[in-house]
């Protein structure tokens, strides 16, 4: 089962992504979202010339972050430096698309824009347009010290809804889903088997992964240490704020959430509706503002990750590899080295037992 971390668009990303590498991670997913974070594929390619293995790549672009040409340049570029090892993720866009005070990109831009790409960097023509206007376009010189074309890039879509999930089987390489245990990712598998059958494709080609977060601990006082706080309190923050966002009221989310959704939606509810959308991202993914710390308790990390001993942790990673999981994208704030390096110690080893067991 492979392996990723997310890490947030900045130019000081080479040290946790040699860290990963180091830890056996496979991927490293970097954040897209223009108003919040750094330029994503500066940081991916600061990224590469730090690692030599590990795949890089956008976790995740949006159709309308930047056009569909430039975002395959962009990958084109990127592999000249990290050749067979870069990888796209892409979605319709939630923080990179909210922070701008904008709906996301609706699942038909999303495949469009899916299609262009992978024409253009399999060395084809694509349909671009504007307006009223469509032109054939191409890359002018896909050989030389510009692009590298030579390696697949594969194509990985976020897609947590039924609908999405269902498209996704028409040209993705992989899907990305929120992992709920092992019932749900079987009704995930049968939407994507049913959109690559009617898009003439072999759904067993599909990967599945899952976005989850997990935190080894050896004893429960560890998540009040400012360390937890720091890696987990953002994960925290920014699962009320996707919540408020998308609901109206608690009795649509599930019940962990639901004190914590009451009263972060109170708080939402003072902002100045015209700048909302702004002081809604203030520490995205990176860190808790100090106005939002009496959120982030112990019990709250527990709702958003799988907090737990190393045995614990492996145990549920097993039990994704179990359920058919082919990657787990692992999310986290903060300073990722201490947790990279205990997951290499004391959880990852438990998995090659397993599997050399089984």
């Amino acid at each position: 089962m492979e392996l990723g971390l997310y890490v947030d668009a900045h130019l000081g990303i080479g040290p946790t992504a040699r860290a990963a590498e180091d830890a056996g991670f496979t991927h490293l997913w970097v954040y897209d979202s223009p108003l919040i974070f750094g330029d994503v594929y500066l940081a991916c390619l600061a990224a590469a010339q730090a690692t030599q293995r590990i795949a890089i790549g956008p976790g995740v672009t949006t159709p309308r972050s930047r056009p569909a040409f430039a975002t395959a340049q962009a990958l084109a570029t990127l592999a000249v430096a990290a050749p067979g090892r870069v990888v796209l993720g892409i979605g319709i866009g939630n923080s990179a698309r909210w922070s701008l005070g904008m709906q996301p990109s609706t699942l038909a831009e999303l495949h469009e824009t899916i299609g262009m790409v992978r024409s253009l960097l399999e060395r084809r023509s694509a349909t671009y347009r504007e307006g009223d206007r469509a032109q054939a376009i191409r890359f002018v010189h896909p050989e030389g010290r510009w692009l590298d074309l030579e390696q697949p890039v594969p194509v990985w879509v976020s897609a947590f809804g039924p609908r999405g999930q269902r498209l996704a089987g028409a040209d993705a390489d992989g899907v990305l889903v929120r992992w709920e245990g092992a019932e749900a990712l079987a009704a995930v598998r049968e939407r994507v088997r049913a959109g690559a059958v009617e898009a003439g494709r072999d759904p067993a080609a599909i990967k599945l992964g899952v976005v989850f977060a997990v935190y080894p601990i050896e004893s429960a006082g560890e998540l009040e240490t400012p360390l937890a706080r720091e890696n987990l309190g953002p994960l925290v923050v920014s699962r009320l704020r996707y919540l408020t966002a998308n609901h109206a009221s608690a009795d649509e989310v599930p019940e962990r959430f639901r004190a914590g959704f009451a009263a972060y939606q109170r708080y939402r509810a003072s902002l100045d509706a015209e700048t909302r959308h702004l002081e809604n991202y203030l520490g995205y993914l990176v860190f808790t503002p100090k106005h939002l710390e009496e959120f982030v308790t112990p019990a709250s990390m527990r709702t958003v990750c799988r907090v737990g001993s190393p045995a614990a942790v492996a145990a549920e990673l097993q039990a994704m590899a179990n359920a058919g999981v082919d990657h787990v994208s692992l999310q986290l704030s903060g300073d990722a080295r201490p947790f990279l390096a205990r997951m290499a110690s004391a959880v990852l080893p438990l998995l090659r037992d397993n599997d050399a067991r089984g």
